[in-house]
């Protein structure tokens, strides 16, 4: 039973120190890392004492304890790849791109929709020149941490 709760110990600390200073140790694409390892070696020491208190005996202990091990460190790896797959997305510019207006526009505030597939929020944006609700837009200039657009009549000198 102590070595159970040992190693369950173990793989909790492992758990927090991942969750706090981020990973320590990342092998063969998050199969080992600090996350995965604490993982398993929490829900071994979690499934051996559970057996244990119930009176089970110590083979089913270790063999339950391993295979929630094996579970957890594949869980943990596969749902690491999915997530470092989710956040290689590429940047793309966004001066130029047209959109729609989805709000009156004025030079302090206004919404837009940028046709762009990886541009599924609208953006909050500002205009020097007011611009109606519904009206084709082009982005022209990133000030700051906004973004300025400009009606494409405007630019086409309608």
């Amino acid at each position: 039973m102590l070595a159970f709760a040992v190693i369950g110990g173990i793989g909790l600390l492992l758990l927090i120190v991942s969750m706090t200073l981020g990973e320590i140790v990342d092998f063969f694409d998050g199969i080992i890392s600090t996350t995965a390892v604490g993982a398993a070696a929490t829900l071994f020491g979690a499934a051996g004492a559970i057996v244990l208190l119930n009176d089970g005996p110590l083979f089913l202990a270790y063999t339950a304890g391993a295979l929630l091990g094996i579970i957890g460190i594949v869980g943990v790896a596969f749902l690491a790849r999915k997530m470092a797959r989710i956040s290689n997305v590429q940047p793309h510019e966004v001066i130029g791109l047209l959109g729609v207006a989805t709000t009156d526009i004025n030079e302090n505030v206004g919404k837009v929709q940028l046709e762009h597939p990886d541009e599924i929020n609208q953006r909050l944006v500002f205009s020097s020149s007011p611009i109606e609700k519904g009206t084709p837009i082009v982005v022209v200039a990133i000030v700051e941490d906004r973004i300025r657009v400009a009606s494409t009549s405007e630019l086409n000198g309608y």
